[in-house]
């Protein structure tokens, strides 16, 4: 019996195939709820009608081709605007990606087509053809994760069985070119978690994926499993979930055929690029809102360097808190004290002593994105922790949680300004003062917006209980987002 959806050898198109082609003749809708519909469409018609196989594959393929154009516009469109994303744009999301998914596993299946079974000759196929059903699925895991939705579980396994089908000596001739190869393909699937999705804004994570389509190829990908003292490796089980997994965070099951990649040459790669600040794809722009590409490509570089070990235990919690998001809504609360326009209520889902998981119960969070500062608290009396969201999940349409990494207890208000900031910066910009952290910082930091760092030396004013005018001097770095800033500092012994 021929699979859902083929059939052996009809003597001309179906109606149905005909339908999809003159679909597929006409231009994309400028509507991409609308284009997301009618791709939807397609896909449904394409499974519910006998077709031959032959007329098959060229339908699924012009599908293909429409359903990466389309998820191209949505992720351009998504790194455009601010989170949290209305109900429509992330069901939009998820469409898409699952158009995505359906359109793979329609390529596996023509790749293990009946007509074999049914004793006539199999078409050989290039192994383009996995390699293109991976990028698919790439496609798919970007759309997902850009809406803070968590990838399917069948994207994974998917994944493992194009690999596996093209590495097992199944017939399939050679791809025309090394970048067509399902090994690259599946590099490219593989090194979007090793990025961390969920820490970057959908600008930030649209930049990575157009630098990793230039660099991908560096993942060591192997059976072998790796040295036990290299912290840059992964692990997936292919017979399993086929989900990759941090060694360095998960310890990787002995007695199984694993799958394992390393991210080390990424790691150089990225320090060879941050050599060359030239580089066209690193220098700021507004392709890419809000991002900064040397700030990102350090933090991918440490990642990939050595993932990041959770040593800190959680304990699950379930109280409410009172929370202020974004640098300019924290200033004014410290400064004028809190109003409802700047605060609303949440739900600690847990915590640790590095940081907090929490879940919008009032659903209001405007402009939420990874990266930019929050303030929590448990009353009125309570002095406010500040945070830096980490990563944003949203697996339902109206439920937002958020990680967020503690940064300080109490903060001051204050302005600062840099010596040699150009003509187009402010001059004097809100910022906060953070106290000293002995297990973080051996000196106050100054969090201020993004870009406001230009030189070595700057100017403070506080003027809470009275006026204070200081020359500092920047110690060190400490963080970078498309949001804020962290740096070090003293009160410069030399002022100018």
């Amino acid at each position: 019996m021929a699979p859902e959806g083929m059939t052996s050898s009809p003597p001309h198109p179906a109606e149905p195939t005909r339908a999809i082609l003159e679909w597929l003749a006409a231009p994309p809708a400028p509507d991409l709820d609308t284009e997301t519909a009618d791709l939807d469409a397609r896909i449904d018609l394409l499974h519910a009608t006998s077709i031959a196989s032959q007329q098959f594959q060229r339908s699924l393929e012009g599908l293909a081709t429409r359903a990466q154009q389309l998820a191209f516009a949505h992720r351009h469109h998504m790194r455009h605007t601010d989170e949290p994303f209305a109900a429509p744009l992330r069901q939009r999301a998820r469409a898409i990606a699952q158009a995505l998914l359906r359109l793979a596993l329609g390529m596996e299946r023509t790749l293990t087509d009946a007509d074999a079974r049914l004793g006539l000759p199999q078409k050989r196929f290039s192994e383009a053809q996995p390699a293109r059903a991976l990028r698919l699925l790439g496609e798919a895991l970007v759309v997902l994760e850009q809406a803070g939705f968590d990838p399917e579980p069948e994207l994974w396994r998917l994944a493992a069985r194009l690999y596996t089908l093209a590495r097992a000596g199944y017939p399939l001739d050679p791809a025309p070119n090394p970048a067509e190869t399902v090994l690259a393909a599946y590099k490219a699937l593989l090194a979007i978690p090793t990025v961390a999705p969920h820490e970057l804004t959908p600008a930030e994570l649209d930049w990575t994926v157009s630098y990793l389509a230039r660099s991908h190829t560096l993942l060591q990908v192997q059976e072998a499993p790796p040295p036990a003292d290299d912290g840059a490796w992964y692990w997936l089980d292919p017979a399993n979930t086929a989900e990759p997994h941090a060694s360095a965070r998960r310890e990787a099951p002995t007695g199984r055929a694993l799958l394992h990649f390393c991210t080390a040459g990424l790691a150089r790669h990225a320090q060879e690029c941050l050599q060359n600040p030239a580089d066209p794809l690193l220098v700021p722009g507004n392709d890419y809102p809000g991002v900064q590409p040397l700030a990102l490509l350090e933090r991918l570089q440490a990642r990939w360097s050595v993932p990041p070990l959770r040593d800190q235990p959680r304990r699950r919690q379930d109280y409410p808190v009172q929370a202020c998001m974004g640098l300019d809504a924290i200033w004014e609360t410290l400064r004028h004290g809190p109003d409802s326009e700047h605060v609303s209520e949440w739900t600690v889902l847990n915590e640790s002593p590095g940081g907090y998981a929490i879940m919008n119960v009032q659903g209001r969070a405007a402009g939420l994105q990874a990266g930019m500062p929050v303030a929590l608290r448990r009353h009125d009396e309570a002095a406010w922790t500040l945070c830096v969201v980490r990563w944003i999940r949203s697996d339902a349409i109206n439920l937002i949680e958020i990680g967020l990494q503690r940064l300080s207890r109490g903060a001051l208000p204050v302005r600062v300004g840099f010596r040699g900031a150009d003509d187009g910066q402010p001059g004097m910009v809100p910022a906060l003062v953070l106290p000293v952290q002995p297990a973080q910082r051996q000196h106050q930091a100054v969090m201020a917006p993004a870009g406001t760092y230009v030189s070595r030396r700057f100017a403070l004013l506080s003027d809470q209980e009275h006026i204070y005018v200081a020359q500092c001097r920047l110690l060190s770095l400490d963080l970078q987002t498309a949001s804020v800033e962290l740096f070090q500092f003293e009160i410069d012994p030399y002022p100018l």
